[in-house]
């Protein structure tokens, strides 16, 4: 094949990718076929590097591995969002170990809910899109002396006191997108908003039971009607409007849950970017926790505000939900100075 093709076909992969890594910081969520880039599976984006690698290996064109090197970090790190493992010393203070699940409507009943939380041993739990199954999931023995609140969507748990629940933000179909909640904890008292806004799928037409023809058609209507434009307006409402309450908090500051965002998206960055990333902070690889069979996506998170930090934070295997489980240890960020 052509010297000069292959450089070509190089630059223009790297090209490519910087050019969806702009497009996701400046236009994000606000124009459809960047939602559908935001949401689309990653992993494909290095199929041009594999293609040109074998003509790379050749005698006099390995310096064709310069650009596809700088392809594969481009696509490794900003792209697909891998983390390098940062490893936070112990300090003997005290923390705070949170689990956040979005249950689907508690699929998994209350047993295997029950029987996930004793596992994991949290301090606080943080169920979205959940149902009265899960105050049964959160009972006996094991959670004795535990506060068991529900606010619509949202139940929240914790070995300490829960000083006050209530809902804030744009309601939609399922309620309001987040609950927010007063906890006293070791940590002193924290704001704790669990949060799960409207998700972008009818935005990309991947409503549950729907056949590609039948996406495509209501896909293709709602656009040409102005409804996917309405629908991302709605959505970065919901989003401002859970921020705004953020915004008025008096204690230190813990948002979890399926932010329905995942990396790269302009309104996590525009409303959520000051607050610090549990999984950046003490995770590793990808992260990613949809859809739960075979994730590439992460939209499950812990954001902590400036007075705290995570020392650590683990994705939980598949169990029924179409999301996967998140835990996030956190603690003051004073104590690790």
């Amino acid at each position: 094949m052509n010297h000069r093709f292959l450089w070509a076909a190089a630059l223009a992969w790297v090209a490519a990718l910087c050019a969806i890594l702009l497009l996701f910081r400046f236009v994000g969520e606000t124009a459809w076929p960047v939602v559908l880039l935001l949401y689309w599976p990653r992993a494909i984006w290095l199929a041009p590097g594999l293609a040109l690698l074998p003509f790379a290996l050749r005698r006099g064109r390995r310096a064709l591995l310069v650009p596809l090197a700088a392809g594969t970090l481009l696509w490794m790190f900003p792209v697909m969002g891998f983390v390098v493992p940062f490893p936070r010393g112990g300090s003997g203070s005290p923390t705070l170990r949170i689990l956040s699940y979005n249950t689907t409507h508690t699929v998994d009943g209350p047993e295997v809910l029950r029987a996930m939380v004793m596992e994991e041993k949290p301090d606080l739990v943080l169920f979205q899109w959940t149902s009265h199954l899960a105050d049964e999931a959160l009972s006996g023995p094991w959670f004795k002396g535990w506060t068991v609140r529900r606010s619509f969507q949202f139940t929240i748990a914790s070995r300490y006191p829960i000083a006050s629940l209530g809902p804030i933000g744009i309601p939609s179909g399922s309620g309001p997108p987040c609950a927010h909640a007063v906890v006293e904890t070791p940590l002193g008292a924290l704001d704790v908003y669990a949060i799960r806004p409207l998700s972008a799928r009818e935005e990309i037409g991947a409503g549950r039971g729907w056949g590609i023809r039948q996406r495509l058609r209501i896909f293709l209507s709602e656009l040409r009607s102005g409804k996917l434009e309405q629908l991302g307006v709605f959505r970065e409402g919901q989003v401002r409007s859970i921020a705004e309450a953020v915004a008025r908090a008096q204690h230190p500051v813990v948002i979890a849950g399926d932010t329905n965002l995942p990396d790269g998206s302009l309104f996590l960055e525009r409303y959520f970017g000051k607050f610090g990333d549990a999984f950046e902070q003490a995770g590793w690889a990808f992260g990613y926790t949809h859809p739960a069979k075979l994730p590439w996506l992460r939209l499950d998170r812990v954001l902590l505000g400036p007075e705290l930090e995570a020392v650590s934070f683990d994705v939980l295997g598949h169990h029924a939900s179409a999301h996967r489980a998140i835990v996030a240890e956190i603690r003051s960020a004073a104590a690790g100075r």
